[in-house]
């Protein structure tokens, strides 16, 4: 996957709107973007092809494939055939764990690596796509909110019909709730963030939120957020073309210099 800016997108869901359906045709093959955010996403194709993209992970999708993204999780596509339209349900983490319609696990396979997640058998594709085309019929207009959660529960049950998590999957989302300030002020605001200010963000001591960060991202804070704003930094250079120096003002690096061995030393690992 070629190095690109991640933008970040805000929803305005709430107690009332928890979930919000967005409706894309795509005519150019040009469009394409990588974002991320704090909501959930489930999206279905419903023509064309297209390549789902993850930071380790990608998949080739046609017509009445699923994907998932978890919470701040940096996600985006490519476009492989045209027309792609598509439907994406946009989800409050918060709604879905506190969820029981459904007499199965629909917060799991949010938490899941990207590979791991269950999908659409291909039998049921044609149901998902005519779920699919529901929701565009619905959502190109004004529609009751109630809809957009009636929706989202009868695709993931299609999903999960048949879908059983690994067995040593087992993640707290209280706990993963509780790293999200941190989350967010490493993606909201582009500068050195210390384990200290992190930690007081989320209302915990430095060595709780060390062990806490480390136990759910499996890297510790201070190389989480500077390898966020390296990644930021080098897409800005190649995709910019912007001077060493403008780029580390506005990723929070010292200096040219200071970048400039970052960038070194990312180029000797590959």
């Amino acid at each position: 996957m070629r190095q690109q800016e991640v933008s970040r997108f805000y929803f305005d869901l709430s107690e009332a709107k928890p979930i919000h359906v967005l409706v894309n045709r795509h005519q150019d093959l040009q469009d394409r973007w990588f974002d991320m955010h704090y909501e959930f996403e489930v999206g279905v194709l419903i023509s064309g092809r297209m390549k789902r993209q993850y930071l380790a992970h990608e998949r080739l999708l046609q017509p009445g494939e699923v994907w998932l993204c978890g919470m701040w999780e940096p996600h985006g596509f490519e476009l492989l055939e045209l027309p792609c339209e598509l439907v994406v349900f946009v989800i409050d983490p918060r709604y879905v764990a506190g969820s029981q319609l459904l007499n199965r696990d629909v917060l799991t396979p949010f938490q899941l690596e990207a590979a791991a997640r269950p999908q659409i058998p291909p039998e049921r594709r044609p149901e998902v796509v005519a779920l699919a085309q529901h929701a565009k019929a619905l959502f190109e207009r004004q529609v009751d909110a109630d809809w957009a959660k009636l929706l989202f529960f009868q695709l993931m049950l299609l999903l999960l019909e048949h879908w059983q998590p690994p067995a040593q999957h087992v993640r707290n989302f209280a706990l993963e709730e509780s790293i999200q300030p941190a989350l967010r002020l490493v993606f909201e605001e582009r500068r050195l963030i210390t384990t200290a200010e992190a930690a007081r963000c989320c209302h915990l001591s430095q060595s709780g939120f060390r062990t806490r960060f480390q136990d759910l991202m499996g890297t510790s804070f201070s190389d989480f957020a500077l390898q966020y704003r390296l990644r930021g930094a080098l897409a800005q250079l190649k995709d910019r073309g912007d001077t060493l120096e403008a780029v580390a003002e506005a990723w929070g690096f010292a200096d040219a210099s200071h970048l400039h061995k970052y960038v070194r030393k990312v180029q000797h690992d590959r």
